[in-house]
């Protein structure tokens, strides 16, 4: 027993590697691995309970995914810096590359500027003596403005939190605040948005500012920016200048149904963004347009004003048939159905009761249009298809024929000589 406990001992004292100048045993090695296992243990408790408490305060599922994942995020790095620090594992090689200046990748060495200022016999006349001794190491403002991994790691994670903090301080803002003042929807967006991008460009600037660039700097890359947007980027910025003619003109709002012909699409607006604008068709599938095509092309916009809309139902009766009595059960018809507005009122001042239209003598039928309002132009399909059936059944009980398309063909007999 005792020289098995030996040999397991020698196992877990035995050097595995070397990082810095500090030997790494296999014991040091299991207990960062213990460690770590123990974080994620604790990480994924921690995300079942939080997710809990989100539910109970009923944070929409997106703003609580990333939440979680972020509070996940941040229980490993502590799990990860204690259990090397626990393992008492050396981690000067990590902050010697996390603090590496990453410009001095692109630069030439020291060495290679002396020798090109001075010249190599220069160098060859220095004693052994005065190369041997250490020189001091000099701080410069410049040293203290390096970009390195460390700066870009801190400035991702202000930005990431200014992201955090905007979905926060919006779905706060839209709960507590918009709604009870009874703002409308489009306002609502225009405001949130509005609100997000300033903490998003406040965040951007912290960030820049940690990482040590400069304005100057700021201003040669906008300005090559500007030369690529002439040349490559034309749609993009087309996009956007589009986006902000949406949000602030207003020719399309949050919940407007709008119907581009050109391309065939019908829907309900969701969101307006910079780039692009999601509409949300009957099938509840999300089209994505880009804001371009809704100011420079023609847009139906079927609820800019109110949700009113007028239905047109064309219909073709035989010759034959009495037309005030096609009148009638059109009129019938349209009275029967309980989303078709009857008679106009104070708040619909521009709505009119059903109508019949004789509209024309066609090749075969006479042809009339059932002209009715509807307070909802989302559902004129529904209400269109519904007085479809409802036409078929009236005139089947008035005996009113629809007939087929037909043509009359007479043969006359050629007379022969005799």
């Amino acid at each position: 027993m005792g020289e098995f406990v030996q040999q397991l001992r020698e196992l877990f004292e035995r050097q595995v590697i070397t990082l810095g100048d500090e030997p790494v045993q296999v014991y040091q090695i299991v207990l960062l691995i213990g460690i770590l296992a123990a974080a994620v243990i604790l990480g994924g408790f921690l995300r079942r309970w939080f997710r809990r408490l989100f539910n109970r305060f009923r944070i929409p599922a997106n703003i609580a995914n990333r939440l979680l994942a972020f509070l996940f995020l941040i229980v490993l790095i502590f799990g990860t810096s204690l259990a090397f620090r626990v393992a008492k594992i050396s981690t000067g090689f990590l902050g010697e590359l996390v603090n590496y200046p990453l410009t001095g990748l692109f630069q030439p060495s020291q060495k290679s500027q002396k020798l090109a200022e001075t010249g190599a016999g220069e160098e060859g006349a220095l004693s052994e003596t005065d190369a041997s001794k250490p020189k001091p190491t000099v701080l410069t403002d410049s040293d203290h403005n390096q970009l390195t991994l460390a700066r870009l790691f801190y400035g991702f994670v202000i930005v990431f939190g200014m992201f955090i903090l905007s979905k926060y301080v919006q779905w706060v803002l839209r709960r507590q605040v918009l709604q009870a003042f009874q703002i409308e929807q489009h306002t609502q967006f225009i405001l949130l948005r509005f609100l997000h991008f300033t903490l998003i460009i406040i965040g951007v600037l912290i960030s820049l500012s940690t990482i040590g660039v400069s304005f100057t700097s700021l201003a040669i890359i906008f300005g090559g920016l500007s030369i690529g947007i002439g040349f490559g980027l034309q749609n993009i910025a087309s996009n956007l200048i589009a986006g902000f003619i949406l949000i602030f003109e207003r020719p399309i709002k949050i919940g407007d149904l709008v119907e581009i012909m050109d391309v065939n699409i019908f829907g309900r607006v969701h969101s307006i963004n910079l780039r692009s604008t999601v509409i949300v068709a009957l099938d509840e599938k999300e089209i994505i347009v880009p804001n371009s095509q809704l100011v420079t092309e023609p847009v139906h916009n079927l609820t800019h004003y109110n949700n009113q809309y007028r239905l047109r139902i064309s219909v073709g009766v035989s010759y034959g048939s009495d037309v005030e009595l096609v009148k009638k059960a059109l009129l019938e018809v349209a009275d029967a159905h309980p989303e078709v507005i009857k008679q106009p009122t104070l708040e619909m001042e521009n709505v009119a009761a059903p109508l019949v239209r004789f509209v024309s003598y066609g090749a075969y039928a006479l042809n009339f249009e059932l002209l009715a309002w509807i307070p909802d132009a989302f559902n004129r399909f529904d209400v269109a298809s519904d007085l479809h059936f409802m036409l078929w059944e009236k005139f089947k009980a008035y005996d009113i024929e629809i007939p087929f398309p037909q043509q009359d063909v007479h043969l006359y007999p050629k007379e022969s000589n005799a």
